[in-house]
């Protein structure tokens, strides 16, 4: 490995320069300035999936004067016929070349665009790149035979190496272990560090490679544009918090005092012209091309942010409250003008609760486990997995080369997987990565190879079959399911009972471990409705409810008898889990139905309910009798807790590097990618999904 010297080579002298029209102050970003890379155009000239993607770039200026664009003729008849020199001689003109120039070069004319094109230009590239960086990779004559793509891995190199993102540049860090920058097989093997992350419809649960584990509720805010529906003009939000007092100390955000919002004043109300205010959510496509205030957000950790929501939703609600008497009604269009349905399918029962009890009728509450299965949702996931590594403090682990991240998955489709991997590598230049399922996380938890995996958690549940260490995705069986409806038909159970006053009481206030420990699924449900052998066992506990317009919660008490039962049995009645695990084994071969009925395995926080293993078991003994002898529901030992599943993607192993780089990802396996991999060959595993 070509050692490292903190820096890149002085910048060759050249014969030619670029006019700086177009290039917008356009510096050369391999050979910084002070220590710093510029500039945001580069971010674009090195995508090469698209030439139309590069900047504009002005005229090639020569000593004779500018070349016209799409000529192979330079203008003046006294500049020689350089571009009909032999592609030998001018390959070797352009390995003097930097690639900023090559791309400069290209869009000059169309044989220009020719040469640059050219993979031995880019293989030339390649080596003098690849040599200045303190990464060890193939030779390239091993990549020749591989059939690399160099232009696409010169790209993917200077990304990582070159451009700052929204966490800033790469932290070059040796391995503590083998002192290296590129990890040693032996030292892979042995010391590897992880970071694991389970993202859940209500909790995501990350493990540090201190091995502390963290929780965080998985939900983003999205401002939404502050627009006039009359005059359709959009309010700089920047402009609207120019004065604003914030309050001291920053204690009023929405989830802590809702009470004391109003306590929140801004001195700025010269919206008050407007005469029909509204707030419409943003194209997701946009969000982060928006000013920061109208970026996206955590609810739950940045309290400044909040306050100044809170602030702007004050002067727009005063605004709309004194132009009520003269504004005309809504238009038909209104719906299209507020963009509901651009952000309505991100959405869960948990982000609409969140939304309702704090009243955020300027944000939008969105999901990132949704909005990892849809493509065009995926800066929802980038934003939420940013404030995730901020919020930890785990940016530079992940870009130590021991570390691995290890990200699970339930079905993400083929395309987000490429935007997932070519964003933690490009923009957080994590070291190494594991897209891992998340029935091979609970396999690996037990440690058994051949079962069906049954994951019951807030909001949907999944039911896997595991064979010999791969997830046959065909047999997958989902239902939108989950704890979160337990809670959903335990405030209607309560609304059943006469003389009980549920108004106040939210979804969200009941689905909380104090009232869900005294709910149960019976065996009997007859039996527990049988006044016969006595009255229903009540418990009282206490939760959240909001009792007058101030939205303020407090605590209030409630007494629950027949609905600790009723709830989980509409629960469990709706979700109907032994059909759905049935199918998932139809037409198994005997042999394979054994290991798989001998072990099925349950986890996923609804899966706590007391009696739902036993229930499970007896349905299941009663829908296929001929398969009850070798039934068998497991437990995880420790108790079915909703960690279960990073538990168990932290304790994958990881594999040697390059161990099937020659091989399509198949499917329902694990893909383990490295840094210097993703540099050389991309996201070309991914092609084996692609095609299935």
């Amino acid at each position: 490995m070509s050692s490292w010297d903190g820096g890149w080579p002085p910048r060759p002298a050249l014969s030619t320069t670029l006019s700086h029209e177009g290039l917008d102050g356009l510096q050369n970003p391999l050979w910084p300035v002070n220590g710093s890379t510029s500039s945001s155009s580069f971010h674009s000239a090195l995508s090469v999936t698209s030439m139309e993607s590069w900047p504009s770039l002005g005229p090639l200026v020569t000593h004779e004067g500018p070349l016209v664009m799409g000529s192979s003729r330079p203008s003046s008849p006294f500049c020689p016929h350089w571009l009909s020199l032999p592609e030998e001689i001018h390959i070797k003109v352009l390995d003097l070349l930097d690639p900023s120039d090559l791309l400069a070069y290209a869009r000059t004319c169309q044989t220009a665009r020719k040469y640059v094109d050219s993979q031995q230009v880019w293989k030339h590239q390649w080596v003098k790149l690849s040599r200045k960086t303190p990464f060890t990779f193939l030779s390239s004559l091993s990549l020749v035979d591989l059939g690399v793509n160099f232009k696409d891995s010169c790209r993917r190199l200077w990304k990582i190496m070159v451009t700052e993102g929204e966490i800033g540049g790469l932290n070059l860090i040796k391995c503590v272990f083998c002192k290296e920058y590129t990890c040693l097989p032996s030292c892979i093997e042995d010391r590897v560090a992880k970071v694991a992350i389970d993202i859940g419809g209500k909790i995501t649960w990350l493990i540090t490679p201190s091995y502390s584990i963290k929780r965080h509720l998985s939900m983003i805010a999205v401002p939404k544009f502050l627009k006039c529906y009359d005059c359709d003009a959009t309010l700089n939000r920047s402009d609207l918090q120019s004065d604003l007092v914030m309050p001291s100390p920053p204690e009023y955000a929405y989830h802590t005092h809702p009470e004391q919002m109003h306590e929140v004043y801004c001195r700025s109300r010269h919206m008050a012209s407007h005469t029909a205010l509204e707030y419409c959510s943003q194209p997701l496509s946009e969000i982060w091309l928006q000013p920061p205030l109208s970026r996206p957000f955590c609810l739950f950790c940045e309290d400044q942010k909040v306050n100044w929501m809170i602030c702007e939703r004050e002067i727009v609600s005063n605004t709309k409250n004194k132009m009520k008497s003269v504004r005309p009604p809504y238009m038909s269009g209104e719906e299209e003008f507020l963009n509901y349905a651009a952000v309505s399918p991100l959405t869960n029962g948990y982000c609409r609760d969140t939304g309702f009890i704090l009243g955020t009728n300027n944000l939008d509450l969105l999901s990132p486990l949704i909005a990892l299965e849809h493509d065009d949702a995926f800066p929802v996931v980038r934003a939420f997995l940013i404030h995730l590594f901020k919020h930890y403090k785990i940016i530079n682990d992940l870009q130590r080369p021991y570390v691995s991240l290890v990200f699970t998955h339930a079905n993400i489709p083929h395309t987000v997987k490429e935007k997932l991997i070519q964003f933690l590598f490009e923009e957080m230049k994590i070291s190494r990565l594991c897209l891992l399922p998340k029935a091979l996380a609970i396999s690996q938890l037990f440690e058994i190879k051949t079962c069906v995996v049954v994951d019951s958690g807030a909001t949907s549940t999944f039911v896997w079959v595991v064979l010999d260490g791969k997830v046959d995705e065909n047999r997958t069986q989902t239902m939108s399911v989950g704890g979160w409806h337990v809670s959903q038909c335990l405030k209607q159970a309560m609304a059943w009972q006469e003389g009980k006053d549920t108004s106040g009481a939210t979804i969200s206030s009941l689905d909380t471990s104090a009232v869900k420990q005294k709910c149960r699924l019976t065996l009997n449900l007859s039996r527990e409705g049988d006044h016969r052998s006595g009255p229903s066992r009540s418990e009282t506990l206490h939760i959240k409810s909001q009792n007058d317009a101030q939205r303020k919660l407090e605590m209030t008490e409630v007494t629950f008898s027949s609905e600790l039962y009723l709830a989980p049995e509409m629960m469990y009645a709706s979700l109907d889990l032994p059909s759905m695990v049935r199918e998932a084994v139809k037409e198994l071969p005997d042999c394979v139905l054994k290991d798989c009925f001998s072990h099925i395995l349950i986890t996923g926080g609804n899966t706590e309910l007391r009696g739902f293993s036993q229930r499970l078991s007896n349905d299941l003994r009663e829908l296929m009798p001929s398969h009850a002898p070798i039934i068998n529901v497991c437990r995880f030992p420790n108790g079915n807790h909703s960690w279960n599943t990073v538990m168990g993607a932290y304790s994958v192993k990881v594999p040697p590097p390059y161990e099937n780089i020659l091989q399509l990802h198949e499917p329902g396996t694990s893909l383990w990618m490295s840094r210097e991999e993703y540099v050389m060959f991309g996201s070309h595993q991914l092609a084996g999904e692609a095609t299935n």
